[in-house]
């Protein structure tokens, strides 16, 4: 990645040219395999990883190998924000789910960084408020949600996220890993998938695809209208913000 690419991840939004390349003379870039664990829960982290290209996954796991899975993160997400600055071990683990490219910031420089940038400092806070958010939907998710609403919560998050102009876009991990996410086994994602069938929504493998433009819409809620084109439109019957 250059400093000078048109579309930066959201870490490096509105920095200067100076501060990207602070950031890229102290930083590496190393390619991982596939099932390659980066951290371990209990290490101490030595970097932000900045995904490049490939997908990684964090998660906890227990003695037995069962893993829960926190994030799924892809080109442009980054991970180890919060834990550089917890001051104890990580509470988590970080696995490369597919090959990936990984841009590694010293969690040193992080820390001396954000004091000399504030812009990287409140990028940095965005981040992991973003992520704060996220876990809070997780939670609220696998407490008070049905399978259903969660798994078209999901559905609905990655269109809009994504900026899907076409009625049908493809999973962006493997189903095992989204159920893990959400909390649920596999088999009752499966059944969720076929359930979500009868509501204008199909589901060939891993291709989504959309009856019409809303099919997704009733399970909207004011956090997702805000990043939806449509919101306080007359033509979304189901929009949260009306």
């Amino acid at each position: 990645m250059s400093p000078h690419a048109s579309t930066k991840p959201q870490i490096f939004e509105n920095l200067e040219q100076e501060s990207l390349h602070a950031i890229f003379e102290n930083s590496i870039l190393h390619d991982y395999e596939a099932g390659r664990l980066l951290i371990q829960q209990g290490d101490t982290p030595t970097h932000l990883y900045l995904i490049i290209k490939g997908s990684l996954k964090t998660l906890r796991a227990n003695e037995d190998g069962d893993e829960s899975i926190i994030r799924l993160l892809k080109d442009g997400d980054s991970c180890m924000e919060a834990v550089i600055f917890m001051g104890s071990p990580s509470p988590i683990n970080v696995q490369v789910i597919d090959d990936a490219q990984l841009l590694l910031i010293p969690s040193a420089f992080v820390k001396t960084h954000v004091l000399a940038d504030t812009q990287f400092a409140t990028n940095i806070i965005k981040v992991v408020t973003k992520n704060y958010k996220s876990a809070l939907h997780q939670i609220d998710g696998m407490s008070i949600k049905s399978p259903v609403q969660r798994v078209g919560y999901y559905l609905l998050e990655q269109h809009l996220e994504n900026k899907h102009n076409s009625l049908s876009f493809e999973l962006p991990f493997k189903k095992s890993m989204i159920a893990s996410h959400l909390g649920m086994t596999p088999e009752t994602f499966s059944r969720t998938l076929s359930k979500i069938k009868t509501m204008g929504i199909d589901v060939n493998g891993e291709t989504i695809k959309m009856e019409d433009s809303f099919s997704l819409c009733h399970f909207c809620d004011p956090d997702l209208a805000h990043i939806c084109s449509g919101t306080q439109k007359e033509e979304c019957p189901n929009c949260p913000l009306h």
